[in-house]
């Protein structure tokens, strides 16, 4: 084999490689509609820590509901935020993808509360303003779901507006 049929057969190794991850991240994400819900179960606990109640029970049922607000509430969306959102929750599923927005390979659920952290900071103090704008939506919209619950107004010490009717 001379260096030209090398060169040409590594090509197409490659390429055949690639495509082959390619065709299975793209099976793997066909009826994935749960990408927001797994995103989103991964990302609720490091935004919202410490405003979180401190019992468990209370903690989950409380993440719980939030990720259902956050979802009922992106049908409200504009359609081009929409589109944008359900980009970003299909990325951060897909492994190379999500290697490329966080640097990290393991799922956001299977990382530490610490490193979901250090990456939402990451992209707040990001270079780059696509980075800055993923993280500036994901936490205005989730709290917006979390404080707009009647239950957590009494910890920022908010009383409702009594209407006289």
């Amino acid at each position: 084999m001379n260096r030209r049929q090398f060169i040409f057969r590594s090509l197409a190794l490659t390429l055949a490689a690639s495509t082959g991850y390619a065709v299975y991240q793209h099976q793997s994400l066909q009826g994935s509609d749960n990408a927001a819900v797994l995103v989103l179960d991964a990302l609720l606990p490091a935004v919202l820590m410490g405003a979180l109640p401190a019992d468990m029970a209370a903690q989950q049922l409380s993440l719980a509901q939030t990720r259902d607000d956050v979802l009922q509430f992106l049908a409200y969306l504009p359609h081009s935020q929409q589109q944008q959102l359900q980009q970003l929750f299909e990325l951060l599923q897909q492994d190379l993808a999500r290697l490329a927005l966080t640097g990290q390979w393991l799922q956001l659920a299977d990382l530490p509360l610490p490193a979901r952290l250090d990456l939402l900071f990451s992209w707040r103090d990001s270079y780059f303003s696509l980075l800055q704008q993923a993280f500036s939506g994901l936490r205005e919209l989730i709290y917006a779901a979390f404080y707009g619950q009647p239950q957590h107004w009494l910890s920022l010490q908010y009383s409702a507006p009594e209407f006289n009717l």
